[in-house]
């Protein structure tokens, strides 16, 4: 909030502040579009005009990011970074485990059907990482408690329990350099940002809002750019009615090691 306030400061028309009428409740969802609405009163442009100069002004800026993901050793991202999704390394890995699972057997056969029927080609050299690691947390730990989600799907219902018997969820921390991100990756992150602003400024409420943003990424993340990671003991599980899913040991080998 202060080097938000900082920024906007010159571009606030005169008592700019005052016709936020800071004591004056609005009735708005934290993510209604309407707080772009109340902020334009206040400023010396509209606020898309704004939101592209905050889109420019924070590309040098770093954002720490996060990534879910289930590994056996989580240091292996800290020595060799974070790779896009490679489909011929994603069949490669999906065809070892189930040569490796005995009760698989009798899907070894309908492998190629299984992989044929799904489609989606949207993830081939792309990675993600989110802005808020509760947002993984709450609404998408299936990213941790399976891993790929391409390879879940390929399993599916019947079999993709068995991603569960190897490795340890995990929430791999990223500092993620904003340049990264396109002009309009930052001009929507800069939208919510503003609007965040303005229900602060506004309502004065004693929480921060949720960060619901993902960033697209079509490069490796370096190592370098690997900060930290956890291992959350309880997650809701989307794949299973919402049911809790519990780490029965919330460590992995570098955690050991270390």
């Amino acid at each position: 909030m202060p080097q938000l306030t900082a920024w906007l400061s010159p571009r606030l028309r005169a008592g700019g502040l005052e016709k936020l009428k800071p004591r004056q409740f609005r009735d708005l969802c934290w993510d209604d579009s309407d707080w772009s609405r109340v902020l334009d009163k206040c400023v010396t442009a509209d606020v898309e005009y704004h939101t592209s100069k905050l889109a420019e002004a924070i590309e040098p800026a770093t954002i720490r990011a996060y990534h879910g993901c289930r590994t056996d050793d989580a240091g292996i991202y800290q020595r060799e970074g974070l790779r896009t999704h490679d489909r011929a390394e994603m069949i490669a890995r999906l065809q070892a485990v189930v040569d490796a699972r005995p009760e698989l057997k009798y899907f070894k056969d309908r492998l190629p059907d299984a992989i044929a029927a799904i489609e989606n080609t949207l993830d081939i050299g792309a990675l993600y990482v989110v802005a808020d690691d509760q947002s993984l947390i709450k609404h998408a730990a299936h990213y941790l408690i399976y891993g790929s989600e391409w390879i879940s799907a390929v399993l599916g219902h019947s079999y993709r329990h068995v991603l569960k018997t190897t490795g340890v969820p995990t929430l791999l921390e990223i500092d993620l350099p904003l340049r990264m991100g396109s002009l309009a990756t930052r001009k929507e992150l800069a939208t919510k940002m503003l609007r965040e602003w303005a229900r602060l400024a506004c309502n004065r409420p004693d929480w921060s809002a949720p960060i619901d943003f993902t960033f697209t990424l079509r490069t490796n993340v370096p190592s370098d750019w690997l900060v930290g990671h956890s291992h959350p003991g309880e997650l809701v599980d989307p794949l299973e009615h919402y049911s809790t899913y519990r780490t029965p040991k919330p460590e992995c080998a570098h955690c050991r090691a270390s």
